[in-house]
């Protein structure tokens, strides 16, 4: 069976991690059933023992336990060094200022501030998280009777650690979830679908029938697996020795990756544009050969991470020389001046991309052979990861920002509920602490969330209140049905994000109304209190959110898709002339390949989050298609940034240089129009006219090759890089046009607006 036919045979879109497939389905049921277990034996036990607050312990047992082994030790790990790091906080600040309130409201807000700008960062943010909460639990509990501090952090840090260890010890045991193995399968999913969607790239450009049915949704759905890979690595590194030792390797292998994707859809788009293909049919049996290899070397490297299978022995650069071998035939023959100008270039240029993508591929084979080889050593690849880090480490406005407000809040909380005694002023803290997020429309679905969560938790507890407590005396007769509760929050929680957080909540909930005592009580009281806290810690950062630094979500779109341009326009400015002129290359780290890799989601979230009347919801829909626009822009500046690495002809290069530099001038001019737009909320009344330097490039490339016959010294893929220059300025002037027209049909003035409701 040839390669395409197997591919054939397979489903359109392979395996979709979007919705619940069966195998997450199944994981989700066993996360929560685990989580139940060990939330019942961390209560049983801190009751056993003696302590005030035994749902301490089972609220850690349900923070701690996460479907893979390794991430749960993280988390669990995490969460004891922010509730100590808390307390050694508390405790310094106690100590500063035993009797001065100001001193130490001043040092705590220092406190909160430092949480809650590495708490929204990418460095262990889970831990600063927890330590802002836990300082502002201590904080609010002995702000006025220092004495109890000691008491307090010991209980609490007890309660907690014993509830990290009961849940890492019942996921390690009853069944435990490898990440690495699953990371291995999601990554050779991955590949095999880059075989599905080059395959349908080759099959448009040879005029056979598509194998997709609609590829632009396809890539949508590969781009946003990226993401969830990305997160999936750390998992997997703390839970195999293996992925640990190569974890920069990985992370390489990451990148390449990406780099590999960007290729297939730049000649996906190439294949599908309308051109003649003539000239091509001379090499179909060499181009077989060429694109059967590529396919068979990613099926080659899917089989290799999904199932450690060695990798075979490069056929590539035999197939490709065969190829080459035939274009400089045909050359000295001047077959090539029988076809049209258009249909050479196009083929050569299909060429080029297929080139880029087998050095990816050849990439990628490195990252995979160091894997699979015992005691190899991935120095070089740390180096480089290491120095892009480091490279992106810088002080975040926004974050900062949104860590004085963190600050402000609580401290808010804290003095409301020393002087009005509202009930439940403790949970009003905490609320604040959670709900305090980056953006308005963030804190208001976390606020809705954490009080559905409440009054879930609140309904179950005051029914097992009433109808079972008063029927049981031990614990063990009322374990099952905790069990139960905790099996249906657990489900909850380990469900979609969207409504996740509203299965913690109320879980804990359910458990400061069962279990907040040593013995059982049957009053509502802490149920009601804690919901009471909630609208109020609500309602403080509902406040401090709107009128300090308020994160607008049409603002923040407004922002990030100008800035978008400006860098657009910039790259285009300063780095094509350099380029050209034969200066070095833009490092990696600052490539648009690093910069832009999140912006479709991040223009995608924002959108989601815009406030829309009614009327104007097409607007929305509208503003979707922008940013995928915006996706294809960037597809096209990396595929023109990968083309400017690769070597090229100055002499072929210096025919066509002015007119090369007339449409990149004004390109960036299209780009400056497209981002003053967005900054001022205003379109311009005309665009800059791209059709005239694309006519004097598209003359100068005729006469290049065609009367001067310029390119004949010059081997097969060094003309096939020249032309892949070409043709990709011509993608990306198409592609501005068709962004020039959505904006067009944007209504700007929406994201004028500052919807603070």
């Amino acid at each position: 069976m040839s390669v395409r036919e197997a591919i054939a045979r397979q489903p359109a879109h392979g395996i979709s991690w979007h919705g619940e497939p069966p195998h997450l389905n199944k994981l989700r049921w066993l996360t929560a059933f685990k989580a139940a277990i060990s939330a019942i034996i961390a209560i049983g036990l801190a009751m056993g023992f003696g302590w005030d607050r035994p749902y301490w312990a089972g609220i850690s047992v349900i923070v701690v336990t996460l479907p893979y082994v390794g991430a749960s030790l993280e988390k669990g790990a995490m969460r004891l060094a922010g509730t100590a790091l808390a307390g050694i906080f508390v405790y310094l600040i106690s100590g500063a200022f035993p009797q001065n309130q100001a001193g130490y409201c001043a040092l705590l807000f220092l406190v909160l501030v430092f949480t809650g700008y590495f708490g929204t960062g990418a460095w262990y943010p889970y831990a600063f998280i927890l330590c802002g909460m836990s300082v502002a639990i201590i904080g609010a509990n002995t702000f006025q009777t220092f004495d109890k501090l000691w008491e307090i952090v010991y209980f609490r840090v007890s309660e907690i650690c014993l509830g990290v260890l009961v849940a890492i010890v019942v996921n390690a045991l009853v069944f435990p979830q490898s990440a690495s193995k699953v990371l291995g399968a999601r990554t050779g999913d991955l590949l095999e679908d880059f075989t599905r969607l080059l395959e349908n790239a080759i099959s448009q450009y040879t005029g056979d029938k598509p194998t997709l049915d609609d590829p632009q949704q396809f890539e949508e759905e590969i781009s946003s697996r990226f993401p969830k890979l990305r997160e999936l690595l750390p998992q997997a590194v703390l839970d195999s020795s293996s992925f640990s030792r190569h974890r920069y390797a990985l992370k390489a292998g990451m990148q390449f990756m990406e780099r590999m994707f960007v290729c297939i859809v730049s000649t996906q788009r190439a294949a599908s544009a309308r051109y003649p293909r003539h000239y091509q049919e001379n090499f179909r049996e060499e181009l077989r050969a060429y694109t059967d290899a590529l396919l068979d070397n990613i099926h080659a490297l899917a089989a290799t991470f999904a199932r450690r299978q060695p990798l075979p022995k490069p056929t590539l650069p035999a197939v490709r020389q065969a190829l080459e071998d035939k274009l400089d035939a045909m050359r000295r023959k001047e077959i090539p001046l029988k076809y049209r100008l258009e249909d050479t270039t196009q083929f050569l240029a299909f060429y080029a991309n297929l080139c880029e993508l087998e050095r990816a591929i050849e990439l990628l084979r490195d990252v995979a052979g160091s894997f699979l080889q015992p005691g190899s050593s991935d120095r070089e690849l740390k180096a480089r990861i290491m120095a892009q880090e480091k490279s992106r480490f810088r002080l975040d406005p926004a974050r900062l920002k949104h860590g004085i407000k963190v600050g402000i809040a609580v401290i808010t909380a804290i003095y409301a509920w020393l002087w009005w005694q509202y009930p439940g002023g403790l949970q009003g803290v905490v609320t604040v602490g959670i709900v305090m997020q980056l953006t308005v429309v963030a804190s208001n679905q976390k606020s809705l969330l954490r009080l559905g969560g409440c009054l879930i938790g609140g309904t179950c507890g005051a029914l097992i209140l009433q109808l079972i407590t008063p029927h049981v005396s031990t614990y063990l007769e009322f374990a099952p049905f905790l069990f139960a509760c905790f099996f249906l929050f657990g489900f909850l929680y380990y469900g979609p994000k969207k409504y996740a957080y509203a299965g913690l909540q109320a879980m804990i909930v359910f458990l400061l109304m069962t279990s907040i005592e040593n013995t059982q009580s049957t009053s509502l009281k802490p149920g009601i209190d804690r919901f009471l806290g909630i609208l109020a810690g609500v309602g403080i950062c509902a406040v401090v959110l709107r009128l300090i630094w308020p994160v607008i979500p049409e603002r923040e779109l407004r922002r990030t898709v100008s800035g978008f341009f400006g860098d657009c326009r910039d790259y285009l400015r300063l780095y094509t002339p350099r380029h050209l002129a034969g200066e070095k290359v833009i490092p990696a780290e600052k490539s648009l390949e690093s910069q832009l890799i999140d912006l479709p989601a991040t223009c995608q979230n924002w959108i989601s989050q815009i406030g829309l009347r009614n009327e104007e919801e097409p607007q929305r829909a509208r503003y979707h298609e922008l940013a995928l626009s915006l996706q294809s822009l960037r597809f096209r500046l990396q595929s023109l940034e990968i083309c400017y690495r690769r070597q090229l002809v100055p002499a072929l290069l210096a025919r066509i240089e002015p007119d090369i530099l007339a449409l990149n001038q004004r390109l960036a001019e299209s780009f400056d129009a497209f981002e003053a737009a967005f900054r001022t909320g205003r379109l311009p009344e005309t665009f800059p006219d791209l059709a005239p330097p694309l006519r004097n490039l598209n003359r100068a490339l005729w006469v290049l090759l065609r009367r001067d016959r310029a390119a004949r010294p010059h081997s097969a893929e060094e003309v096939a890089v020249f032309l892949a220059l070409v043709r990709r300025y011509r993608s990306l002037t198409a592609e501005t046009r068709t962004c020039r027209e959505l904006l067009g049909k944007l209504d700007l003035k929406i994201l004028e607006r500052s919807p603070f409701f």
